[in-house]
């Protein structure tokens, strides 16, 4: 039997006030830039190979959704947001790092294609006007779902609207192998618990991450592609 998501959320914890939260939020971020920032100038980030995702080539091409405004969510150095805009997306791209950012700038540059990137935290997004029809994330989901589930979801409501498409690729807890060796791992109750209060699941697939090198060497993980339709 699968898990109520009605119970997501339910232990009471006493807040501080907001404005310590802030504080602490504000700290935490910058920290975090720091350390993404660390991970890409010493390209130890096997999250973001350089190709495009080929669960991502593979979801466009099969009609799911036409060319239209779309937000990538943790976009990295801008592999797949240019491709993106390569099929005719009007791309909206953001990652914590601004090292990132500007390689992803960079690239759009190179590629000759319009991609309007910016630094930007899941959890704290700016108002980017009228909501997107297609979202994406490549393992930003399984990240977050241990750090702030509740506010994640937050951040997808205001992007989406009835309709949306949200496309993530998670690491899958079915993987035999040491934890070192992959990315985060979810179970499919957990994605259908976790995404279900607002999301319609679609398709739910299995795949081998191409394309990453850990400790030097390169593996496979086992992944979850998971394509879900906004209520």
């Amino acid at each position: 039997m699968l898990p109520s998501a009605n119970c997501l959320g339910c232990e009471l914890v006493r807040q501080p006030d907001r404005h310590s939260t802030k504080a602490i939020l504000e700290i935490a971020m910058a920290q975090d830039q720091v350390n993404w920032d660390e991970r890409y100038q010493t390209k130890n980030t096997p999250w973001d190979s350089g190709e495009v995702s080929v669960e991502l080539r593979r979801v466009v091409g099969e009609g799911w959704f036409k060319p239209s405004r779309m937000l990538e969510i943790g976009c990295g150095t801008g592999t797949n947001a240019v491709w993106l805009a390569q099929q005719g997306f009007t791309v909206t791209a953001f990652d914590l790092s601004p090292l990132a950012i500007e390689q992803a700038r960079a690239r759009a540059d190179k590629a000759r294609v319009d991609v309007r990137f910016f630094v930007g935290n899941a959890l704290e997004l700016p108002d980017l006007g009228e909501p997107f029809p297609f979202v994406f994330d490549r393992g930003v989901y399984h990240h977050l779902r241990s750090v702030d589930l509740a506010g994640f979801r937050k951040t997808l409501e205001r992007m989406t609207t009835p309709g949306s498409y949200y496309l993530t690729l998670a690491g899958n807890g079915n993987e035999q192998g040491p934890p070192e060796n992959g990315p985060p791992t979810v179970l499919a109750h957990e994605i259908v618990a976790e995404l279900g209060p607002i999301f319609h699941l679609v398709q739910l697939r299995e795949f081998r991450f191409d394309g990453v090198v850990i400790q030097e060497r390169p593996v496979r993980p086992l992944g979850w592609s998971i394509l879900s339709r906004r209520k």
